[in-house]
C-alpha cells in the first residue's frame, strides 16, 4: 500500500545545512537553545536529589526537635541538589562511563556508584586540605 507524500510545509527539512545557513539561527538563539536543552536535561535529576536532601533534613531536623538543635538548614539542600544534579548530567557525558550500559543493570550501578564515589571522596578531601591549611 502506498502512502501519498507529505505537503511542503510539513516535511522536515532534509540538508542538515540548510538549518545553520537559516537567518533565525543566530549565535544567541543557538545558544538559548542549548541552555535550554542543558536545563531540561538536568531537571529530573536535580528534582529527586532536592526531594531526596530535603526529606533527610527534614527528618533529622524532626529527630533533634527534642534537643533544640538545628543540623542544617533547607538552602544547604537546596544548593547541593543543584550541585549533584549537574554533576550527574556531567557525568553521564562521559563516553568511559558507558562501558557497562548493555550490561546486565547491577554493574553499571556498582561501577558509576565506585567512580563517582572515589571522585567524591577526592573532592571533598582537597576542600578539606584547602579548608584547614593543613
Amino acid at each position: 500500500m502506498k502512502s501519498n507524500p507529505l505537503p511542503p510545509a510539513v516535511r522536515a527539512p532534509i540538508d542538515v545545512l540548510d538549518r545553520w545557513a537559516n537567518k533565525d539561527s543566530t549565535l544567541p538563539r543557538r545558544v538559548g537553545a542549548w541552555i535550554l536543552r542543558e536545563l531540561r536535561g538536568a531537571l529530573p535529576p536535580t528534582i529527586f536529589f532536592f526531594v531526596g536532601f530535603n526529606f533527610i533534613i527534614l527528618t533529622t531536623n524532626l529527630l533533634v526537635a527534642d534537643y533544640a538543635v538545628a543540623v542544617s538548614d533547607f538552602m544547604l539542600a537546596t544548593v547541593a541538589a543543584l550541585v549533584v544534579g549537574k554533576a550527574v548530567i556531567t557525568a553521564n557525558a562521559m563516553a568511559f562511563l558507558k562501558i557497562f550500559d548493555r550490561a546486565p543493570l547491577i554493574q553499571p550501578i556498582l561501577f558509576k556508584t565506585d567512580l563517582l564515589g572515589r571522585d567524591l571522596r577526592y573532592a571533598v578531601g582537597g576542600a578539606l586540605y584547602a579548608f584547614l591549611g593543613r
